[in-house]
């Protein structure tokens, strides 16, 4: 064999031995298809309570949207509405994240997806806490301002009852029935202790406590509000005593 013959087969067989690669039969050549990487849709989990959690989330921000706008009218007497508002914004913000890491996240089981979900309505109880809370700081502001327009025209009725004892017996059981009210209320800038607990409650995994100091603000808002009806009640009888 010469020299140009060996050379001429050096190059063959290393253009036989780089075609090689390039002419290997697909690994499922045998069932005659050709192999399907597959899509996002094929390799996630649970992809079809997407939807639903992204619903869940959008119904939660549209509530909080208005126990902010609810707030917003009202007067602020207690300092609770601001601190209320940016609690209720911080919420709407970490659904609206939430919802979009969920949908973005390709999930492994459907218990993967699940259990970020459980998120939504364990870590902000939009309906077992805010919602409630915001409740009771409306009403307390509600029932202070009442409380201020009885305690007004009870400042103006005092110097008109003069000697009349009908008319003092009842400006009397009005001023207890404000002073009941107001160790239920609290007296402004400060609110009862039962409305400020709360007022500062935080989404909670076990919510006895949470229940409990609601519940708690709730009764003691009813007998406010008994208080200050009596209190109304009262100033009408001193109104009519000094008519007679």
């Amino acid at each position: 064999m010469t020299r140009s013959t060996r050379r001429v087969g050096t190059i063959a067989t290393a253009v036989f031995a780089l075609a090689i690669p390039a002419l290997a039969a697909p690994a499922d050549a045998a069932t005659g298809g050709a192999r399907l990487t597959p899509n996002a849709a094929q390799q996630c989990k649970a992809v079809a309570l997407k939807p639903i959690v992204h619903a869940d989330a959008v119904k939660r921000t549209s509530t909080l949207a208005n126990l902010v706008a609810r707030l917003g009218t009202n007067k602020d007497p207690y300092g609770l509405n601001g601190p209320q508002r940016t609690a209720l914004q911080s919420a709407s913000a970490g659904i609206t994240a939430l919802d979009a890491q969920i949908a973005g996240t390709c999930y492994p089981s459907a218990a993967a997806l699940k259990s970020d979900a459980q998120k939504l309505f364990v870590d902000y109880r939009v309906y077992w806490l805010r919602g409630p809370q915001t409740g009771a700081i409306r009403a307390a502001d509600a029932l202070a301002g009442a409380r201020a327009r009885l305690g007004q025209a009870a400042a103006k009725a005092a110097p008109l009852v003069g000697t009349n004892a009908k008319a003092q017996a009842d400006l009397a059981a009005m001023n207890r029935a404000l002073a009941t009210a107001d160790a239920k209320l609290g007296t402004p800038p400060s609110a009862g202790s039962t409305i400020a607990a709360a007022a500062g409650l935080q989404p909670a995994v076990d919510m006895t406590n949470d229940t409990a100091v609601l519940e708690a603000a709730h009764s003691d808002l009813l007998a406010a509000k008994a208080a200050l009806a009596a209190a109304r009640a009262a100033g009408l009888a001193v109104i009519s005593d000094l008519k007679g």
